[in-house]
């Protein structure tokens, strides 16, 4: 018996590396989901969510008998499959869905690389996307599926405890798609994890911009309050102390005047400072902060400087610094912060649709 399943292990892992090096350039045009169909698709992810999985199965095989080129079923059905444990067949589908130009394609290649990994192959796995980035990158209608691909290509090394080698594909998804937010998130705990403070703070600001009020606006918060903490003060003598990182990595600009300075920013306080609360001193470091950045013209050559620097610089400019700031405090846990959101509805709105709409100049 065992020597049987061993057997059935191994074919299984063959079959799957097999069909992994099938990947090519999609050729075939996914077709709709019809009204009717898209009813039955949804009652399949119902089933599937209550791990009813061979009923779920079962519904998205119904759609695909009346409408085989309809990908979004297809990658139900490949989900489910590997939800469910049987991988064979789960690579089997997604490879069937990379076939097709759709708004899927990406989570095909995501799950033919999360099954090889699972096997043991994260090599392999790593491949997967780097031949669909290969394959896809050149061409104008494939671009916006590229952000996607790099992001969870970084999401793979990241796993794999490879900061570095993620760094690479994440700053590639946020250069392809500015406002997908998954990239800014993961990129900041990356530099963040890599002593990139200032770095870690810009990609998290982006973040909360996007995503103002969720558990990853939590930890981008909590990276971005960190990078601007208080300077250490001595007790006894009154005496502001500045911790310089010496050996703080420059290969994405050099940071140093940033990390004399950002301390400071909400420990010196002048006269008219005296009446301010922690969180109005805080809204005002961010504004200097901002201020601050946006004259450093060597970081405009950067990765940093063409894709964060610019977002921040135009906060600034059009006035809402002060709502982000307390965004910032809100997703902190601070009191008078959630008491100014509530009162300025207004000045939170306007940053909103703006940080939303937000396009990187060209």
């Amino acid at each position: 018996m065992k020597k049987t399943l061993l057997i059935s292990l191994i074919i299984g892992v063959f079959c799957i590396a097999a069909s992994a090096q099938k990947i090519s350039k999609p050729t075939l045009t996914a077709k709709p989901a019809t009204e009717v169909q898209s009813i039955l698709i949804r009652q399949g992810v119902a089933f599937h969510d209550a791990k009813r999985y061979n009923d779920a199965i079962a519904i998205y095989e119904k759609v695909l008998a009346e409408n085989p080129d309809c990908a979004a079923a297809i990658y139900e059905l490949a989900l489910t499959y590997y939800t469910k444990g049987d991988t064979v067949k789960a690579m089997e589908t997604a490879n069937r869905g990379s076939k097709y130009t759709s708004d899927e394609l990406p989570l095909f290649y995501g799950i033919m690389a999360n099954v090889i990994d699972d096997v043991g192959k994260p090599y392999e796995a790593i491949q997967i996307y780097r031949d669909a980035i290969k394959i896809l990158e050149g061409d104008k209608q494939f671009l916006k599926y590229l952000s996607s691909l790099h992001y969870n290509l970084g999401v793979t090394y990241v796993g794999q405890n490879k900061y570095n080698d993620a760094r690479i594909d994440l700053k590639r998804a946020v250069e392809y798609d500015n406002k997908y937010a998954s990239p800014h998130y993961l990129l900041s705990i990356v530099y963040d994890h890599s002593k990139y403070k200032v770095p870690a703070m810009l990609a998290a600001a982006r973040l909360i911009s996007l995503e103002f009020n969720s558990q990853r606006a939590q930890m981008s918060a909590a990276i971005f309050s960190s990078g601007m903490k208080p300077a250490g003060k001595d007790e006894k003598t009154g005496n502001i102390s500045i911790t310089l990182d010496l050996n703080a990595p420059k290969d994405e600009g050099d940071f140093g005047t940033f990390d004399l300075l950002l301390g400071t920013l909400t420990t010196f306080k002048d006269e008219k400072d005296k009446n301010k609360s922690e969180a109005e001193i805080f809204a005002d470091a961010v504004e200097k902060f901002a201020a601050l950045i946006s004259e450093d013209k060597k970081l405009r050559s950067t990765f940093i400087g063409k894709n964060y620097v610019p977002f921040i610089v135009d906060m600034k400019k059009q006035g809402h610094t002060k709502a982000f700031a307390y965004l910032v405090l809100y997703n902190n846990g601070n009191a008078d912060a959630l008491k100014w959101l509530k009162e300025n509805g207004i000045q939170l709105e306007a940053f909103i649709n703006w940080s939303k709409a937000y396009a990187l100049p060209k």
